[in-house]
C-alpha cells in the first residue's frame, strides 16, 4: 500500500459523523390561535348543520311532487324484529330533510346531465326493462322499483314490470329495488321509470296480466254481494305511453290495451267502459299534461260520455260547461325525475266547471266530520303543482253529491285520482253521487253502498292501479 493511500485511510476514519440536530419549528401565538379558530369554525359547521338536519324542522308534504311525506313509524316489536321499524325511520329522516324543496329545486338545474340520454332528444331516469317479444298470458311480475332516491316516501311507486327471459336492464339515475307486492307504498300511480320526450313526462306501464285477472276478480266480487239489481262497471283508463311514446322506444312498455282487455275478458257480470279507442281518437287535444302524471279534464270528459252511454243515462255536451284556463302549470312530473326542462316549460291548467245546482257534502274517510263544500275548490291560493287537486281538493276524503236529476239512481265511483275528473260530469246523469277512493275509505264498502241505496257502482282508475298494489284495496274495502 503506498504512503498516500495509508494516509487517506487514517484521516477518513478520524472524521466523526455529523448529527444532524431536528429542526424545531418556533411556535408563534398568532399561529396556533389561526390553526385554534380554524378548528373552531370547521367543527362548528359539521356540528351545526349535523344538528340542523338531525333537530331542523321537517316538512309533512311536498309541494313539487304533491304527496305527503314519509310520517316517524309507530314501534311494534314485530317491525322492529324483522328490521321494517329502523328502515322506516331512516326512510323518515330521508325523505323529511329541513329544506328538501329548496335543496330539490336547487339541484334540479344540476341534473340537465342525469338520466340515460339517448337519441331524439330523449331521457330515461328510473331503471328500464327492454321487453322482447314477452307473452302476457305467462307473465308474471317480477320487478317493482322504488320511486328515485330524491323522490323516497310514502307515495306510491310502480307496477311491477313484465320482465320476459330475455331482458335487457338500463339502469338510469339512482335507484332502490325493493320486494315485489310491498304494502308500505299507498298506491300504484307513481312509477320511477319516466320518460322525457318533447318537453313531456312519460312514466312507463310494465303490466301484469296476472295482476290484472285479479283486478276482475275483486271487482266481479261486487257484483256478486250486491246482487242483480246494482249495475257494477269498470273503467280501466291508459295513460299517455299509450298514445305518446317514440316508436323506436315502445318496447320499453307493456302493453295497456292488451292489459285493459285481458281484464276486460275477465269480467264476469260486470259491464267494461272501454275507453283506450275514445281517447285515441283525441291524440291531437290536451288529453294528458306534459308536464303530470294525471290525465287532463277533456280527456275524463270523453270518458265520462262513454260511460254514459254504456250506463245509459242522460249527459250533458261539454259545450254547456264554463270551460276554465290557468297558465303556468308545472305538474308532478317536475318532482319525480327533477328534469329542469318542465319546469322551464310549463303549460295551461284547463278544467271544466257544471253549471248545474248541486250540493257537495264531504265526510272524513271514516264517514265522520259532516261538512259543505265546493266541488271544485277555488285555485287562488293553490300552487301551480296542486292544481289537479280542483277535483274535491284531496283523495282522502267521502264525497256525497246531490244533484237537481230525478231519475231515481245513485251512483257510487270508487277510484284513485284519475277518478276524480269524472265527477263534475254526472250532474245530469245521476240523482245523488258518492266518491270514494280505495286507499283511504275505512267502512266496509258493500254495507255502505246497500246503506246509501246505490244502484250504480263505477270502478275508474289508471292502469298502474289496476294492475297494481291499488287492486288490492279494493278488495280490503269490500272485506274490512
Amino acid at each position: 500500500m503506498e504512503p498516500k493511500d495509508q494516509l487517506d485511510i487514517e484521516l477518513a476514519s478520524e472524521k466523526k459523523p455529523e448529527h444532524k440536530q431536528p429542526v424545531r419549528h418556533s411556535h408563534h401565538p398568532a399561529r396556533q390561535k389561526t390553526d385554534l379558530l380554524n378548528v373552531l369554525v370547521i367543527g362548528t359547521l359539521v356540528t351545526g348543520t349535523a344538528l340542523w338536519f338531525l333537530f331542523g324542522t321537517r316538512p309533512t308534504e311536498s309541494e313539487i311532487e304533491n304527496r305527503n311525506l314519509a310520517k316517524f313509524p309507530s314501534f311494534s316489536w314485530s317491525d322492529y324484529i324483522s328490521g321494517k321499524y329502523t328502515a322506516d325511520i331512516a326512510n323518515y329522516y330521508n325523505d323529511t330533510v329541513p329544506k328538501r324543496e329548496w335543496f330539490k329545486n336547487l339541484t334540479a338545474s344540476m341534473r340537465r346531465h342525469m338520466g340515460v340520454q339517448m337519441e331524439d332528444d330523449v331521457k330515461f331516469y328510473g331503471t328500464l326493462h327492454v321487453n322482447k317479444d314477452s307473452e302476457p298470458e305467462t307473465t308474471e311480475p317480477l320487478v317493482t322499483t322504488q320511486p328515485i332516491q330524491t323522490q323516497v316516501g310514502t307515495e306510491p311507486v310502480t307496477t311491477a314490470q313484465d320482465q320476459p327471459a330475455e331482458s335487457q336492464q338500463i339502469t338510469a339515475a339512482t335507484t332502490v329495488a325493493v320486494e315485489e307486492n310491498d304494502d308500505s307504498k299507498e298506491d300504484g300511480e307513481i312509477s320511477n321509470n319516466i320518460l322525457i320526450y318533447k318537453k313531456r313526462g312519460i312514466m312507463l306501464y310494465g303490466g301484469s296480466y296476472a295482476a290484472g285477472r285479479n283486478y276482475a276478480s275483486y271487482v266481479n266480487a261486487y257484483k256478486s254481494d250486491l246482487g242483480e239489481n246494482v249495475n257494477v262497471y269498470s273503467m280501466v283508463i291508459p295513460t299517455p305511453c299509450s298514445y305518446y311514446m317514440p316508436d323506436k322506444y315502445k318496447n320499453l312498455i307493456g302493453s295497456e290495451r292488451g292489459n285493459i282487455d285481458n281484464i276486460n275478458q275477465h269480467l264476469d257480470g260486470v259491464e267494461p267502459v272501454n275507453v283506450y279507442d275514445i281517447l285515441g281518437q283525441h291524440t291531437d287535444e290536451l288529453i294528458y299534461p306534459r308536464t303530470d302524471h294525471h290525465w287532463g279534464a277533456i280527456a275524463a270528459y270523453y270518458a265520462a260520455q262513454e260511460f254514459a252511454s254504456v250506463a245509459q243515462v242522460p249527459f250533458r255536451d261539454i259545450s254547456q260547461f264554463e270551460k276554465i284556463t290557468k297558465p303556468g302549470y308545472v305538474g308532478t312530473l317536475y318532482g319525480y325525475s327533477g328534469d329542469i326542462v318542465l319546469k322551464d316549460n310549463p303549460e295551461d291548467f284547463v278544467y271544466y266547471a257544471p253549471q248545474e245546482d248541486y250540493t257537495t257534502t264531504y265526510y272524513n274517510s271514516d264517514m265522520s266530520n259532516e261538512r259543505t263544500g265546493r266541488l271544485l275548490i277555488n285555485l287562488e291560493k293553490v300552487k301551480p303543482v296542486s292544481w289537479y287537486l280542483v277535483y274535491m281538493g284531496s283523495d282522502d276524503r267521502i264525497t256525497h253529491i246531490q244533484t237537481s236529476a230525478r231519475n231515481g239512481r245513485t251512483l257510487c265511483i270508487v277510484k284513485d285520482s284519475y277518478g276524480n275528473a269524472l265527477t263534475p260530469y254526472f250532474m245530469d246523469s245521476f240523482e245523488d253521487i258518492y266518491v270514494i277512493d280505495m286507499r283511504y275509505f275505512k267502512p266496509n264498502a258493500i254495507s255502505f253502498m246497500k246503506e246509501h241505496n246505490v244502484t250504480d257502482v263505477l270502478f275508474a282508475m289508471n292502469t298502474f292501479s289496476a294492475t297494481g298494489p291499488n287492486a288490492k284495496k279494493i278488495e280490503q274495502i269490500r272485506t274490512q
